[in-house]
């Protein structure tokens, strides 16, 4: 990386330092019994449609978050973690409270585990966990598919064998947050913290052992105009499928708290992505990658001033539709969407330019 890039990341680093400030300090007191969050909710499994179980494990959290570089410009996951030791023996408990929420339900399920940073991260859950949680998973017949969400440094040989081997003939993937396939977006825009490299060693490292690989990426990550998001985000999903991801799931910023984007968004240099920019990159990408590939969205805020919004009178209809999409992949949901918004979204699109950006990037760095 040049040393001007070399620079403006040192910046980066320091304001989303800045802007976390003492919040993890803030992050509440769970019962380490039970996870930071669990919801179900229908979701595409495979080719079916069935149920997925969402787990949020309260763990001390991402550990690039909780170093000396600030974590990702948009991410406070973090401060849903527990603020004290947490014990394997919590995280079983906490797993299994969670999955009495599955009382009741037939199979197809898929169970999502997240940990607000990496479920393989031996630092975060105890290898006496891992192993217990992938225990009880492997036991339910119900369940054909399992997501466990990981960086990428996580994802080694010996990890996804042991990984393969525990969960038997199971679908499985491994959920890693790529956001862009670009460099320099990735490390300028977002703090992320790995290369592209780094992303296909895993990706690579899970095919060995039959594992997929579902690639998050993140619309309209700050510094960049609403028309280079939605152009990046068609370009990473394409690329990211050629690679070899099973699923590709799409997630529009949504401004959290104690964030650099949050910082940003205060002070007005920050917008939440359109919800057409949303519709318009899963028409694009759905008509030119393999229907092998599942493409999903579910926009976290949507319809809300810090999350993915239009005009407001037109966001649930937009929502419903990216919502149907995700179940059947039938990109004509988008076809009859339209609003007198259209007309601001266009502009949007065609007069966002560098001046933008360089305002942007005027934050104060305490």
């Amino acid at each position: 990386m040049s040393s001007i890039s070399d620079g403006l990341k040192d910046i980066i680093s320091k304001a989303s330092l800045s802007a976390r400030g003492s919040s993890l300090s803030r992050i509440r007191k769970n019962a380490l019994s039970e996870p930071a969050a669990k919801w179900v909710a229908q979701s595409r499994i495979g080719c079916e449609v069935g149920h997925a179980l969402s787990i949020v494990l309260a763990t001390p959290g991402c550990t690039h978050a909780r170093g000396g570089k600030g974590g990702c410009t948009m991410c406070s996951y973090i401060l849903d973690g527990a603020s004290q030791k947490v014990s394997a023996e919590n995280l079983i408990q906490q797993f299994k409270h969670a999955m009495t929420s599955l009382e009741g339900l037939s199979g197809p399920i898929s169970v999502k585990v997240y940990t607000s940073g990496s479920f393989l991260d031996p630092e975060e859950v105890p290898l006496e966990a891992r192993v217990e949680i992938l225990r009880v998973i492997a036991e339910d017949e119900r369940i054909h598919q399992v997501v466990l969400e990981s960086r990428p440094e996580f994802v080694t040989d010996e990890v996804a064998e042991f990984v393969r081997k525990s969960l038997g003939d199971k679908e499985l993937e491994f959920a890693i947050g790529l956001e862009s396939s670009d460099d320099r977006i990735r490390s300028l825009c977002i703090n992320k913290g790995f290369s592209l490299s780094e992303f296909e060693t895993a990706l690579k490292n899970a095919a060995d052992h039959d594992i997929g690989t579902r690639a998050y990426v993140l619309v309209k990550p700050p510094f960049l105009t609403e028309r280079d998001a939605l152009l990046d985000s068609v370009q990473t999903i394409i690329e990211v499928a050629k690679m070899g991801a099973t699923t590709i799931s799409v997630n529009p910023v949504n401004v959290q708290k104690h964030t650099l984007v949050e910082r940003m968004w205060s002070r007005g240099h920050y917008r939440p992505p359109w919800l057409w920019t949303v519709t318009e990159i899963l028409r694009r990408t759905r008509n030119q990658v393999s229907l092998d590939v599942n493409i999903v969205c579910d926009p976290v805020a949507a319809g809300k001033t810090r999350g993915a919004h239009n005009c407001g009178k037109c966001d649930d209809t937009f929502v419903k539709a990216i919502r149907k999409f995700s179940l059947d992949q039938i990109s004509e949901h988008f076809e009859g969407l339209d609003c007198g918004c259209k007309r601001e979204w266009n502009h949007a699109l065609e007069h966002e330019d560098l001046a933008q950006i360089i305002h942007s990037l005027r934050f104060r760095i305490p």
